[in-house]
């Protein structure tokens, strides 16, 4: 795995890589197959251009963010997007991500998990699809737990194409009882019990990469 200390712009060339940012902006473009990670860093603004016949998956996890996001990811034609953010709030936070598919035959998948300890976490979610394209698919997986905080998610697709397939998902819970008790039944003390639930939630959106980590 390849770390990369970049600064505003990175141009991606079928690269495999860890970026550990020097600014709070960053633009990331994408040529052929990537795959980037972004651990824990405090970005307040992140762009994702896919270039034509291109691909990528963005793995980001922040356990404690501080600053509200903005997120654009720009589509062309024949692009597949998987976008995974995990993010734990202590405060009042807002996470925007505009999804524009500009193009034919594309796809998005967007999957959100939060954990809100404390404060309001606000992720808003704008999927738009442009007029006269086709064969596009655009996916939301959208799931947020209150353990202290309040979630609140906006999934948004805004389709202005027949020829479209667009599908979202929106969970917001708490820990689910029944697996903490059942835990607790194993002789597990409740911190550590909701620990192990909370693991299980963030790590469901993530790889063996970030696992192996142990982030969380």
């Amino acid at each position: 795995m390849n770390k990369l200390l970049v600064s505003d712009i990175i141009d991606l060339n079928n690269d495999n890589c860890v970026l550990e940012c020097q600014s709070d902006k960053l633009k990331i473009k994408s040529n052929g197959n990537c795959n980037v990670y972004l651990i824990n860093e405090n970005i307040n603004n992140l762009d994702i251009l896919v270039n034509d016949n291109s691909s990528i998956k963005v793995y980001m996890i922040n356990k404690n963010v501080n600053n509200n996001i903005l997120i654009n990811i720009i589509e062309g034609n024949n692009t597949n997007v998987d976008f995974r953010y995990t993010y734990i709030n202590n405060n009042d936070y807002m996470c925007t991500i505009n999804n524009e598919i500009n193009g034919d035959d594309n796809r998005s998948n967007i999957n959100i998990r939060n954990i809100s300890k404390n404060g309001l976490s606000k992720s808003i979610i704008n999927v738009y699809i442009k007029n006269k394209t086709k064969n596009n698919i655009a996916l939301e997986d959208l799931k947020g737990i209150n353990d202290g905080g309040f979630v609140h998610i906006e999934p948004n697709i805004i389709c202005l194409s027949n020829e479209v397939e667009a599908n979202h998902l929106t969970t917001i819970g708490s820990i689910d009882k029944d697996s903490l008790n059942y835990l607790l039944s194993k002789g597990i003390d409740e911190e550590n019990a909701k620990e192990l639930l909370i693991k299980g939630f963030v790590y469901s959106n993530m790889d063996d990469y970030i696992k192996s980590m142990e982030v969380i």
